[in-house]
């Protein structure tokens, strides 16, 4: 709008009187509804309601239409007349009742919860839905009254069956103690730090910390406003289980859009995905699946099941979707047991004895999180163990002991992923991060194979111990000068590593790899004899028994640079490509090459051949 028009608008708006503002208001708005999905397999967790059709009363935004009715005094009769449309319209999709609506609500009209609540279940109950399909998102609050009718929304909604979501989290300050307080059911991570997650470091740290957090306490994670590929890769990699935005589906108006599942990018076929299928079926068989109780049932109920099943220790709590809520320890109801008139107490339906008190926060993981994830998330002496869903449904449960084995597992993967002399990733962790980074066109990437000059002459001379002490100077080397660059360090083995860089040019890439290269020369003068050292240069054998003369210990650095725009499948080109470049190295006085891909002629051609790929690609989709 320009200023004259919203000049136009403002006098319109302030000549209204609040019967036709309402008036106009239920028969111009309108829902669009913007899908939240499972972040692996595209299913249809639910859709947030978002207003539309504002500039019809001559608003900009949708916050402009709530900010005009606070101000004539009718938010809380906009927001019941808005709620009842929404929940009218999602009723009419043909996955409603699998599904859940996410309805926003006003910090201000927090005040009228019991008003707000009773309409919203007779909304509910008329188009034949239940509680349970909607899920209220509830914002920041920052005054101290408005926190004390937080807390009675967030429990007399829970009375009723609603589903709580702490809405935009990290935008806010208080929001880490409604996280605390109130434990919702899902926490959606605020846009600003899911764009461009996958180049930013500290945000990787911030959502992945937060992830962490949420799983413990048994609470899904949203990552809202995900808008390309790369950030939904990086939200998936942080352990975030659904995804909101324009990379899924944009908000839509027609109902007749709406689908079950959409498509999610996924990753490349990697060599890992064989262990990703492996430790799948290791949780499977580990799994049990426990007797659970709704969390609308009975204490008496709770008792009859740890009756029937003596060596069940703990109770998962579900909700009316099949969600874990939580879980009920056996030892809790046994010490009102115990007391004299316990039980009578416990099954006394005149007394408040609800189920509720009884459950606890319980962690949470998805059947496809990775194990050392489950372990992260186990408590210290895994003496709960943690629900385990599918799809965000309770599919069972890790027990203590088993708990444990997926611990010595992943001792034992690390191990085996690791070069057993300098404990740096080895040749299967190096192959997926290039492939992952090949298939990763929206920044600069750069691949840099380094390669020991005449270190068998020096080993032969000085011995394996000696030899293995040169190896491992210079791995601690590279740990101590990339691990603070966010640089993927590895041992392809013998005196071959590997570092992978991201987002760094060409020049810069070769200016560290050379500052690396030199310091290595002077650090391992040490492993030397001082009479070698003078001399600068030792007499050894070659390969013929020749005796020859070989100078002291340096490496040659291949840096292979992949620019952004640029998605490589064929990794036999990549082969190629570095083959060549490792000789240059060898060749240069410096001992360090440098090349971009697709520069050189010889590689051009499949350079054009993978964009012509592309463009058909993207034409048939």
């Amino acid at each position: 709008m320009s200023e004259t028009s919203d000049r136009i608008a403002a006098a319109w708006r302030s000549a209204q009187s609040l019967p036709l503002f309402m008036t106009q208001a239920e028969a111009a708005l309108d829902y669009a509804f913007q899908p939240i999905v499972d972040i692996d397999s595209g299913e249809v967790y639910g859709y947030e309601a978002l207003l539309r059709e504002v500039e019809k009363l001559g608003f900009r935004a949708p916050r402009d239409v709530f900010d005009h009715a606070h101000g004539i005094g009718c938010l809380a009769e906009l927001e019941t007349l808005l709620r009842r449309k929404a929940i009218a319209k999602f009723s009419r999709m043909k996955a409603a009742e699998k599904t859940k609506l996410f309805l926003n609500i006003d910090a201000r009209n927090l005040s009228a919860t019991d008003d707000m609540l009773d309409t919203t279940v007779a909304a509910v109950a008329a188009h034949g839905l239940s509680p349970w399909n909607i899920c209220l998102e509830i914002p920041e609050i920052h005054e101290r009254l408005a926190q004390d009718d937080l807390r009675n929304l967030v429990g007399r909604a829970r009375d009723r069956g609603f589903g709580i979501a702490l809405d935009d989290f990290g935008q806010g300050y208080s929001q880490l103690r409604v996280l605390y307080q109130y434990e919702p059911g899902i926490l959606k991570i605020d846009r600003f730090f899911i764009t461009a997650l996958q180049n930013d470091a500290r945000k990787r740290l911030f959502v992945s910390s937060v992830v962490e957090l949420a799983h413990v306490l048994g609470i899904r994670v949203v990552a809202e406003g995900v808008e390309t590929p790369s950030e939904l890769r990086a939200c998936r990699d942080v352990g975030c289980d659904l995804v909101q935005g324009y990379v899924v589906a944009r908000p839509f108006t027609d109902l007749g859009e709406a689908r079950p599942s959409y498509p999610v990018p996924t990753d490349r076929p990697l060599r890992s995905d064989m262990r990703k299928v492996a430790e799948r079926d290791f949780l499977e068989r580990e799994m049990v699946k426990l007797t659970a109780i709704s969390e609308t049932g009975s204490i008496a109920h709770a008792l009859e099941i740890f009756q029937a099943n003596p060596h069940q220790t703990i109770l998962p709590v579900l909700n009316a979707t099949g969600e874990p809520r939580g879980l009920i320890r056996e030892a809790d109801l046994k010490s009102f047991l115990y007391l004299s008139f316990g039980r009578d107490l416990l099954l006394n339906p005149t007394l408040d004895n609800h189920l509720q008190r009884f459950v606890r926060p319980c962690a949470v993981a998805d059947i496809n999180a990775p194990l050392d994830r489950l372990v992260d998330l186990g408590t210290e002496d895994f003496s709960d163990g943690l629900l385990v869903t599918r799809a965000g449904r309770y599919a069972g449960c890790l027990l203590a002991g088993s708990l444990l084995k997926i611990s010595n597992e992943v001792r034992l993967q690390i191990a085996q992923d690791q070069n057993p002399l300098t404990k740096l990733p080895g040749n299967s962790a190096i192959a997926d991060h290039v492939t992952r980074a090949c298939a990763e066109p929206s920044r600069d990437r750069a691949f840099c194979y380094i390669d020991f000059d005449n270190f068998k002459p020096f080993n032969d001379a000085y011995g394996f111990r000696i030899g293995d002490r040169a190896l491992i100077l210079f791995a601690e080397l590279m740990k101590r000068r990339l691990d603070t660059l966010r640089a993927f360090v590895g041992h392809i083995g013998g005196d071959d590593y590997f570092v992978g860089l991201e987002e760094w040019t060409p020049d810069r890439a070769g200016r560290l790899m050379a500052e690396l290269r030199e310091e290595f020369a002077r650090n391992v003068e040490s492993l030397y004899s001082p009479e070698h050292r003078r001399q600068g240069y030792i007499l050894a054998e070659d390969r013929k028994g020749r005796v020859q003369t070989y100078p002291l210990l340096s490496c040659s650095i291949a840096i292979l640079h992949i620019p952004t725009g640029l998605s490589i499948e064929n990794l036999d080109l990549l082969s190629n490509h570095i083959a060549r470049l490792k000789q240059r190295a060898k060749a240069e006085p410096g001992g360090v090459a440098v090349a971009t891909f697709g520069a050189d002629s010889e590689d051009r051609s499949a350079v054009d051949a993978l964009q012509k790929t592309a463009e058909r690609l993207r034409e048939a989709l």
